[in-house]
C-alpha cells in the first residue's frame, strides 16, 4: 500500500484543525487538509481493489459465484456501525457503491465480466 499517503493522512490527522474565520483565506488550510484526506482514501479504495481482485482470482479457481449477498450485508453494516458525524445510510450507500465497483473487478478477475 502507499505509505506515503498514509503517512501525510497521519500528519494531517495530528496536527490542530484550522481556524474557522469569516475570511477567504481560511479555505485554504481546510482545502488542503481535504486534498490529504482525498489522497488517503483513494490509495485505500485502490488497494481494497487489489484484494478484491485477488479474491476474484480465488473465487474463479474454485468456482465460487463472485455476488455473496451475506457477505456484503456484512460490509455494509460493518461499515455504517463506525460511530462518526456521517449518518449510518450515507456511509452505506457509499459502500454500496464501493461495493458494486469492486464486484465489477471481481467479475474481471474471475473471467466472469
Amino acid at each position: 500500500m502507499p505509505t506515503p499517503y498514509l503517512d501525510a493522512l497521519r500528519d494531517a490527522l495530528a496536527e490542530p484543525d484550522p481556524p474557522i474565520a469569516p475570511d477567504a483565506e481560511a479555505l485554504g488550510p481546510w482545502r488542503e487538509r481535504i486534498d490529504v484526506l482525498d489522497r488517503a482514501l483513494a490509495a485505500l479504495l485502490h488497494e481494497r481493489m487489489r484484494c478484491a481482485h485477488a479474491i476474484g482470482e480465488i473465487k474463479r479457481q474454485v468456482g465460487t459465484p463472485v455476488y455473496a449477498p451475506r457477505r456484503e450485508e456484512d460490509v455494509l453494516s460493518n461499515a455504517a456501525s463506525v460511530a462518526g458525524p456521517v449518518p449510518p445510510h450515507v456511509v452505506r450507500r457509499l459502500f454500496e457503491r464501493i461495493i458494486d465497483e469492486t464486484r465489477t473487478l471481481e467479475r474481471e478477475a474471475s473471467g466472469r465480466g
